[in-house]
């Protein structure tokens, strides 16, 4: 089809620019598989345009390439939640801070990390100094020690670094285990920062995650300080 300026606003000319705009809308998508899905879409567009009008069968292998590959790409991603499986720890985790994740994606952001089992007396952060690891507590218990007095505690369910693991910043406080045992998962801070740069979705699910438990932290806080009781586990 020769260029002309009828040409570019005639319905075959359209349809050559929804499939760019399509492309485009792609790079706005916040998850990746509305990304792949309306990549597929402008593809499928694009190849309708380039048999039928242009009749360019080299723009259109690598659109059908390009729709083949995205395909792939989402088989592979439903595969993987299809074969997730979660221990019982790990299903607690899961929907208590990882509800917004698929199982594929939370399995993904587990496996980054390993569960240990820690004494009594381990620190898991010291106050002024960066922080190693993120930690989530699955059994036991552990104070929250500020300039030498204990203003809190982190039991089941409770981050331990989640405010300054990410930035790289020092701990406000330091944290150490003063159950016999505590069963906990944690993930290098460089490694969870790596992940949370790859995957936007996994980085606003983290982040809400974080404030929820910030904020129980504090209400335990302010129960202790005013002397209503220890806080509940």
């Amino acid at each position: 089809m020769e260029f002309t300026f009828e040409s570019a606003l005639s319905p075959q000319g359209l349809l050559g620019h929804l499939a760019y705009v399509v492309l485009i809308a792609s790079m706005l998508m916040r998850t990746l598989l509305w990304l792949r899905v309306l990549v597929i879409t402008s593809a499928l567009l694009g190849i309708v345009y380039s048999s039928l009008i242009l009749h360019d069968p080299v723009s259109t292998f690598w659109e059908t390439l390009l729709v083949l590959v995205n395909i792939l790409q989402i088989l592979r991603s439903h595969w993987r939640t299809l074969r997730a499986r979660f221990t019982s720890e790990e299903e607690a985790l899961r929907k208590l801070h990882l509800d917004g994740l698929s199982r594929g994606e939370a399995r993904t952001i587990l496996d980054t990390g390993a569960w240990v089992s820690l004494p009594e007396g381990k620190v898991l952060s010291v106050e002024a100094e960066a922080v190693e690891y993120l930690h989530y507590i699955a059994a036991g218990a552990t104070d929250v020690v500020v300039g030498g007095q204990k203003v809190a505690e982190c039991t089941v369910g409770h981050f331990v670094g989640e405010m300054t693991v990410v930035d790289g910043l020092p701990s406000t406080a330091t944290v150490v285990v003063t159950s016999p045992t505590a069963l906990v998962w944690r993930v290098e801070a460089s490694a969870l920062r790596r992940k949370l740069e790859q995957n936007d979705l996994i980085a606003r699910t983290l982040d809400a995650a974080f404030a929820r438990n910030y904020r129980d932290k504090l209400a335990r806080m302010n129960r202790l300080a005013a002397g209503l009781g220890q806080p509940a586990s």
